[in-house]
C-alpha cells in the first residue's frame, strides 16, 4: 500500500513538471523567433544575402566569372590594412598552461597576460 501510493505521487509530480518543462521550452523557441533577424522565407534571405554583398553561392553563380576577381580584389584590399595594435599575439597564463592567443582572448578568457 505504501510504495503504491509512493509510486502514484511520483507519478504524478512527474507528469506535472513534464508539462512545465515542454511550455518553457515552447515559449523560449517562440522568443527566440520573434527576436530574430533571419528573414522567414528563403526567398528573402537570398535577396537579402544579394542587398549586403555576401558571398553565397547563388550569389557567385550569379555573378559568374568576375565573381573571383572580385573575391580577390577584397581579399587583397583587407590584406594591404595595418594590424590592430591591440589586437596581436601574446602568451597568456590559463588554467596553469601558456597559450598563445590574442590579448582580448586571454583577458575574456579570464587569463593573465604574460609580459616575459
Amino acid at each position: 500500500m505504501r510504495g503504491s501510493l509512493t509510486a502514484l505521487l511520483a507519478g504524478l509530480c512527474l507528469m506535472g513538471t513534464g508539462c512545465f518543462v515542454f511550455d518553457e521550452i515552447d515559449q523560449g523557441v517562440a522568443l527566440m523567433e520573434q527576436h530574430s533577424s533571419a528573414p522567414k522565407t528563403p526567398k528573402a534571405a537570398a535577396g537579402k544575402a544579394e542587398d549586403d554583398g555576401a558571398f553565397t553561392m547563388a550569389a557567385l553563380k550569379k555573378k559568374g566569372a568576375g565573381a573571383l576577381k572580385d573575391l580577390s580584389g577584397r581579399v587583397e584590399e583587407a590584406m594591404k590594412k595595418a594590424p590592430d595594435p591591440e589586437n596581436t599575439m601574446i602568451k597568456c597564463r590559463l588554467e596553469g598552461r601558456v597559450q598563445f592567443t590574442r590579448k582580448f582572448d586571454c583577458q575574456s578568457r579570464g587569463g593573465k597576460v604574460d609580459e616575459r
